[in-house]
């Protein structure tokens, strides 16, 4: 019996050995642990995918120029200055302001050539810096200024028509203005006024309001011979000779908005409009008047003087359009 017993318990054991033998054990993740033997780790979670590295670095944020200053220096460093007769009053605030010196030393230091003849001066080496007009045909093709000097429009100027109070034609069409100075026209009933012949006074070819007169009005149409029309040597020999002239009402001249408005008037002269727009300092900032030009501050393309750079950058600014603004004058910029 005891035999019995003890074979039943001995199967009981190897049933009991077998099953053990028989469950899987956990998956294991081996790797080289620090002395060299191998160690159990856990599978690793899944990750997310990873973010591309940028192909380009990034642009940076553009900076702001740094602001320009209102130049100063003494007198004796204020650069050579040349230029238009109608910018003289604009270079005479500027050397003041610039060197603090008076209207006396002003008028001393500033000496303008005209227009052609200063940028003669400036291809010379005669002069450091131009405010000046546009240049004549031959002055461009002799000088090439576009390509040789730094030129800055600082400021706009019109071409103005000139006549006396007591003509009754207040306005003319471009073509008309044409007819006149080119000879077609040459009595005021053609053009609504009386009947009376037209006296039209023009300017020498190396002067500034000619060259705005041939480039903005007349364009291809020739002007007439000078036994037709009477030239005016000076800019303001035009205005003496329209407001002298014995038949006051029948003469007509040109000159430019700024010296006819500002610096050599006559109570008895008028413009005449043109299109039917008058010239004003808002109708030339806007473009509504037809004949307009702007006039450039401008420096020769190497070897500029440094405070005539100071002063070109400083009239772009704000503050300096302001100043050409002050100075009666319609700026370039509108900021």
């Amino acid at each position: 019996m005891k035999r019995v017993i003890a074979l039943l318990i001995a199967v009981i054991l190897v049933l009991s050995l077998c099953a053990c033998a028989a469950k899987p054990a956990p998956e294991e993740d081996l790797s080289a642990s620090a002395d060299g033997t191998e160690k159990a780790t856990a599978s690793p979670e899944p990750t997310a995918e990873p973010t591309p590295e940028p192909t380009e670095a990034p642009t940076p944020e553009p900076t702001a120029p740094a602001p320009v200053g209102r130049p100063a220096c003494s007198l004796e460093e204020y650069p050579k200055v040349d230029g238009s007769t109608a910018n003289i009053p604009m270079a005479m605030n500027l050397v003041r302001l610039v060197t603090g010196c008076t209207e006396d030393e002003a008028e001393r230091t500033i000496r303008f050539s005209t227009t052609d003849y200063s940028y003669a001066a400036l291809a010379e080496g005669r002069c450091d810096l131009l405010l000046v007009y546009e240049a004549s045909h031959p002055t461009k093709e002799k000088y090439d200024p576009v390509n040789r000097f730094d030129m800055h429009p600082i400021g706009l100027d019109a071409l103005v028509f000139i006549t006396n109070t007591d003509n009754p034609v207040d306005s003319l069409t471009v073509e008309q203005i044409r007819g006149i100075f080119s000879g077609n026209i040459t009595n005021w009933k053609e053009v609504g006024g009386l009947d009376a012949p037209i006296v039209a006074f023009q300017r020498p070819e190396l002067s500034g309001s000619q060259t705005l007169m041939l480039d903005l009005c007349m364009k291809e149409v020739p002007m007439a011979p000078v036994e037709v029309i009477t030239v005016s040597e000076s800019m303001g020999d035009v205005i003496d000779d329209i407001a002298a002239y014995d038949n006051t009402s029948n003469a007509i001249g040109y000159s430019v908005y700024y010296y006819a408005k500002n610096m050599y008037t006559y109570p008895n002269l008028k413009f005449i409009t043109v299109e039917g727009v008058a010239p004003t300092n808002e109708t030339i900032n806007s473009g509504e008047y037809l004949f307009i030009n702007p006039f450039y501050a401008i420096l020769p393309r190497t070897g500029a003087d440094e405070i005539a750079v100071n002063i070109v950058n400083w009239l772009e600014t704000p503050e300096g359009q302001a100043f050409v603004e002050h100075c009666g004058y319609v700026p370039y910029f509108r900021y």
